[in-house]
């Protein structure tokens, strides 16, 4: 399923730049997060609980920071599975940041497999559970990014 949506954060580029590389701190923005880990500087570990439709699921697994050309474009991927739903899955996810008036914006695109009992939900379920995620996100971002913002 592919997931192709933007944002626009009211922060300099700089700033949204060095937010988004502070994968940690931006980890505590993600909707869900249980948990979270450094390996190393590409590679995370980490817990995320989400519900989807009417189910709850908690994900255990990876992500790799694949490419960083600074302030221009994030690549990253990620795998995990869910014992309870014996659900699975991985994802494909980039970013591109550019400036705009007022501050910047980030097209993003996903694509995203999923196998298990979560997959009998229809992109619909997916796509509005995606928004929603999206938006609590962007909201926590820009907080930490006004000046005086939550930390």
């Amino acid at each position: 399923m592919q997931i192709n949506d933007s944002f626009i954060i009211q922060a300099p580029i700089e700033s949204v730049w060095d937010f988004f590389m502070d994968v940690e701190g931006t980890s505590r923005c993600v909707p869900g997060v249980q948990s979270f880990e450094v390996i190393d500087d590409t590679n995370f570990r980490g817990e995320l609980k989400v519900k989807v439709g009417p189910i709850t699921a908690q994900f255990k697994g990876t992500a790799i920071l694949a490419e960083a050309i600074p302030t221009r474009r994030l690549v990253a991927s990620a795998d995990a599975n869910d014992r309870a739903t014996r659900s699975i899955v991985k994802a494909a996810f980039a970013a591109d940041l550019s400036a705009v008036e007022g501050g910047t914006l980030v097209d993003y695109q996903m694509d995203v497999s999923l196998r298990g009992r979560l997959a009998q939900f229809g992109s619909t379920v997916f796509q509005s559970t995606a928004k929603r995620l999206t938006a609590e996100f962007v909201e926590c971002v820009q907080a930490k990014l006004t000046p005086g913002g939550a930390t």
